[in-house]
């Protein structure tokens, strides 16, 4: 006998008959209350989302100090170039190190001079910033070739004679130079 027929010839237990499957659940017709809660929730993730976006940018307010004890970007790029110039990275050979010092310092002093976020761009789009930002483009050009030449022995392996990697600090400190003046340059062509 086959298993289908042994199920079907067992009789109920204790004599009770099998019941019938229940019925579905029945939906309320009126779906009002579900569109309302799903309003209100979809409110309160979008109210929170905002306000965490406004939390976020809010910034710390700054300490005002007298000007006097802020020191100029010029004269924070001379000290740094200074300091490049003092270390020893030169002489032992580490040009790498040497050229992403003065690229550093220089990135840094136009993003204090011109308020141009250098440190965040790409060299490329360092460019086209400053010349959006109506800088010289004599300054942008000696910009452009400093800080290619800079890129080709941080990332192409270039070894440049000891000579050739000390005009850069010479060719920073001319950009800075003619740049420090107080008042943003315009297009000098």
């Amino acid at each position: 006998m086959s298993v289908l027929t042994q199920i079907l010839m067992q009789g109920a237990v204790d004599g009770q008959r099998l019941r019938d499957i229940k019925p579905p659940l029945e939906v309320p017709q009126n779906l009002f209350p579900y569109f309302i809660g799903g309003v209100a929730i979809l409110g309160f993730i979008i109210a929170s989302i905002w306000y965490w976006i406004q939390k976020r940018r809010q910034t710390l307010p700054i300490p005002v100090t007298p000007e006097a004890d802020i020191p100029l970007a010029h004269e924070v790029a001379y000290e740094q170039l200074a300091a490049i110039e003092a270390s020893d990275w030169l002489t032992r050979g580490d040009l790498e190190m040497y050229h992403t010092q003065i690229a550093y310092v220089l990135r840094e002093y136009i993003a204090a001079r011109y308020r141009i976020p250098a440190l965040e761009l790409t060299t490329t789009a360092l460019f086209y910033a400053m010349l959006n930002a109506e800088i010289g483009k004599p300054y942008v050009a000696r910009v452009r070739e400093l800080l290619a030449n800079c890129d080709k022995v941080k990332f192409a392996t270039y070894q440049p004679e000891v000579s050739e990697a000390s005009t850069r600090i010479a060719d920073a400190r001319w950009i800075v130079d003619e740049t420090k003046s107080l008042e943003p340059l315009k297009n000098l062509t």
